[in-house]
């Protein structure tokens, strides 16, 4: 009867990321999650999000330095401004790329902008800080489209341009017509957002 660790090769041999609820093995969940930490350990499996796992790649695999030079290559050659962590998950394991997002946070090429969200920014000419390169509203509206949510002008921009209000909008609000638990923003300014 072969181990619980070689049923789980077994099934990922097909490739892809499998999730740990796609096992159905006899066994606990527990064990299952003993099984999955040991093949991770030995470096038979890389761990690529919450729960999912893939097969490891052969050869070496790549140091987080190597990892955090991906990750800021693709960021520099990109026309986008707002980035998920899994735009970076096929570089090396969810921690590995973890480690790399937080160096590319300090070196001043990324700017968290909400959980799992990062924008390209660059150092403020006022501050001397990085910041993003683009205005919160735009990337707040390109990572809800990101996110498969769908964006509308917030109430106080269509009372405005429709005429029925003089107060200029703040730019900060927009509206959403599904739930969106997220916030997103930095360094304690946030985008509002309304249901539609």
């Amino acid at each position: 009867m072969s181990t619980l660790a070689d049923q789980i090769l077994e099934r990922m041999a097909g490739g892809g990321t499998l999730a740990r609820g796609d096992f159905p093995l006899d066994a606990n969940y527990d064990s299952v999650g003993r099984a999955l930490g040991d093949l991770v350990k030995e470096r038979k499996i890389v761990r690529v999000g919450r729960g999912r796992y893939r097969l490891a790649r052969s050869g070496a695999t790549a140091s987080s330095a190597s990892i955090a030079d991906l990750v800021e290559r693709r960021v520099s050659r990109s026309k986008r401004n707002v980035f998920l962590r899994r735009d970076f998950g096929e570089f090396g394991s969810y921690d590995a790329v973890g480690r790399a997002l937080r160096q590319a946070t300090k070196t001043g090429k990324l700017i968290q902008i909400g959980y799992g969200l990062y924008a390209k920014a660059a150092l403020s000419p006022f501050s001397g800080r990085p910041a993003p390169v683009v205005g919160i509203k735009r990337l707040a509206a390109e990572a809800l489209g990101r996110l498969g949510k769908s964006v509308d002008p917030s109430s106080f921009d269509r009372a405005y341009n429709s005429g029925r209000s003089t107060q200029v909008p703040t730019g900060r609000t927009l509206a959403v017509k599904d739930r969106v638990s997220r916030r997103i923003g930095y360094d304690g300014n946030y985008v509002v957002l309304e249901r539609t």
